[in-house]
């Protein structure tokens, strides 16, 4: 069997890319297709395998303007060379699931989320550009979702990583999907017997990551903060960083993952489509913080904030593995952190374990490849009806 994966790019390192190694294992003949590729940040399971781009790779500074390049991306979709193939997985949701196919190829979509910046948060993008960016960006947008909702049509079967995602696919693309939450290696996560005396952020350093917020809360509380990830937003959240707080940059994943057993809580201000950084943290026993909204609720179960002082007993039972905060802002985070160390000791460590690990590799892996048999069949089992369909004839009276 021919298979072909389709993925948006590799200039970052973060959850997609947990997705796209997951799926190299599991289809270790696929080749890949991408818009735009960093060597410094192909998955390690993608190293040495055919991975074709678009003629936008070839675009010098590529990965200093490649969000401005976003006109230009169905294009390049289209341009991409999927004949001949058996099944096709876009394992993206915003571009590369507008690739062309042929007619029997089953193709089918994981998706991490329909593009926000011109779907549901089109309208706050807007508020925030001028007057000149907003009038070049109103119809880019328009056109993208036009484009976007065509290419979601040809998709034979949507797959969304959350409950959350299902939601936005079924009101912006009128499809339902299949729910399977991203891989997390439970397995393989380290276990320390108490954290140290410091709170930990991880993610890509980008507007929506909410990392000031987490910053401006353990500089009003005077706490330890170790910040991991790189990005665009990183001279300014250095700015704001008080003497408590560390950047630690990018960390191999043996680093990373000792930071996460050591770590008090991990600190998630995010309005996230999943979050697999929450489940992460929590594969290691350790709590997490986050905004009660979204992924979050489905990753993490948490207490909220405000009523910690009505589930004391439910908290001695290790019932949660975090704390839910409800105002996207620093003092809202401030206050969990707060009402997060009243009720410190009552979080068992093997309990959240537990909790991580229906979010296994090994369940992504299982229900991925019960969802691609489903579609073969149906899809052979068509071809088997149509060669097995007798053949008419007509004849008229002369």
């Amino acid at each position: 069997m021919r298979v072909a994966i389709t993925y948006h790019y590799s200039l970052s390192f973060g959850g997609s890319e947990r997705v796209l190694e997951e799926l190299a294992k599991m289809y270790p003949q696929a080749e890949f297709f991408a818009l735009f590729v960093d060597a410094a940040f192909v998955p390690d399971a993608l190293r040495g395998r055919k991975i074709t781009t678009s003629f936008l790779d070839g675009i010098p500074g590529r990965r200093r303007i490649y969000r401005h390049l976003l006109p230009l991306y169905p294009l390049a979709v289209e341009c991409l060379d999927l004949s001949g193939y058996d099944l096709v997985i876009s394992a993206d949701g915003a571009a590369t699931k507008g690739v062309l196919t042929d007619q029997h190829t089953v193709h089918l979509c994981y998706c991490h989320s329909p593009s926000r910046s011109y779907w549901d948060q089109y309208a706050a993008n807007r508020r925030r550009m001028g007057w000149i960016v907003r009038a070049i960006f109103t119809p880019i947008a328009q056109y993208m979702r036009l484009w976007d909702f065509a290419a979601a049509q040809r998709i034979d079967g949507f797959i969304a990583n959350s409950e959350y995602v299902a939601e936005r696919v079924r009101k912006y693309y009128r499809r339902e999907s299949r729910v399977i939450y991203p891989p997390v290696d439970v397995r393989g996560a380290l276990a320390a017997a108490r954290g140290e005396d410091f709170y930990l952020s991880v993610g890509r350093l980008v507007a929506g990551k909410e990392v000031d917020l987490a910053i401006a809360a353990c500089n009003r509380l005077v706490r330890r903060l170790q910040i991991v990830g790189t990005g665009p937003e990183e001279p300014r959240l250095r700015a704001l960083a008080g003497p408590t707080i560390e950047f630690l940059g990018r960390l191999s994943d043996a680093e990373l993952k000792a930071k996460y057993a050591r770590c008090r809580a991990l600190l998630f201000a995010a309005d996230e489509d999943f979050g697999m950084v929450s489940v992460e943290a929590q594969a290691h026993g350790r709590p997490v913080i986050a905004y009660g909204h979204g992924g979050s609720l489905e990753a993490v179960r948490g207490v909220w904030a405000d009523e910690i002082g009505r589930s004391g007993t439910e908290m001695r039972a290790g019932r949660y593995t975090g704390v839910f905060f409800r105002d996207q802002s620093a003092m809202a985070l401030a206050n969990a952190v707060r009402c997060f160390e009243e009720i410190e000791a009552c979080f068992d460590p093997e309990a959240i374990r537990e909790h991580a690990r229906r979010f296994d590799t090994e369940v992504f892996g299982a229900e991925m490849r019960r969802y691609v048999a489903e579609h073969l069949e149906s899809r052979d089992g068509a071809r088997r009806a149509i060669a097995h369909e007798p053949v008419k004839t007509y004849s008229r009276a002369i």
